[in-house]
């Protein structure tokens, strides 16, 4: 319901909304991601630093041969944990605000679609805005797999399709819902302009043609007796 209030509030406010949303989506994948190289993940040597798990965690989902995880355990040297953690972030970061921000723009492509099919005017500006806060609930459930992948084997199949529908279905309800208000808002209007005529009309006196024709038939008749008073005293004088 707050959508149409939220589209007019303009595309600085609604990008940095979408920035507050990825910076928390990334400080908990970020301790999510930590959290499983320290407690869930394994390793066969023994005494590695943080960084240094980190490293080989990155290098081993990108499926590496030995030679360059090695070359990346010696990188690793080099970066003490908490700066880990901040590359991690911004890493993340970077990565995951352009990723979702593309899940956005394909959104308001869909959205623009809806407004035809609703055969409602709205300017792309709006619709990019409503996409902003439609990917709310999805990036919540996305937060919410991301964890639970990382720390389980839990899967969904076509999340990734899932994850925009479910983004998609609150624009598309948004969309039609500002449909139905406008309607609204136009029958108001007209039984609004409808009261004003009945109004108009009661007040203002319309004179009736018959009337006027009568007062002028009354008027020429006085005229004509007048004229006949006028010719009969007329006659007596002169007899006189």
């Amino acid at each position: 319901e707050k959508y149409p209030e939220l589209a007019a509030l303009g595309v600085k406010k609604a990008l940095i909304y979408f920035t507050e949303l990825i910076v928390i989506f990334c400080v908990i994948y970020t301790g999510s991601y930590v959290y499983y190289v320290q407690k869930v993940e394994t390793f066969e040597e023994e005494n590695l630093s943080f960084s240094q798990k980190v490293i080989k965690t990155m290098v081993k989902e990108t499926g590496s041969e030995n030679e360059q995880i090695n070359q990346a355990l010696e990188i690793a040297d080099n970066y003490s944990g908490p700066s880990m953690v901040g590359a991690l972030f911004v890493s993340a970061f970077i990565s995951f605000w352009i990723a979702i921000f593309l899940d956005v723009f394909t959104l308001s492509v869909f959205g623009l679609f809806t407004c035809l099919i609703a055969k409602i005017k709205m300017n792309y500006k709006a619709v990019f805005n409503m996409s902003v806060y439609a990917i709310t609930l999805s990036l919540i459930l996305r937060t919410i797999y991301v964890v639970v992948t990382m720390l389980t084997s839990f899967e969904i199949k076509y999340f990734d399709v899932m994850y925009v529908a479910v983004a998609y279905i609150s624009l598309a309800a948004a969309i039609f819902l500002i449909k139905s208000d406008v309607i609204k808002q136009h029958l108001e209007l007209m039984k609004i302009i409808e009261e004003g005529k009945e109004k108009i009309e009661q007040t203002i006196v319309i004179p009736r043609k018959k009337d006027d024709e009568e007062k002028k038939e009354n008027k020429d008749g006085d005229k004509e007796e007048k004229k006949e008073d006028e010719k009969e005293t007329e006659g007596q004088g002169s007899n006189a």
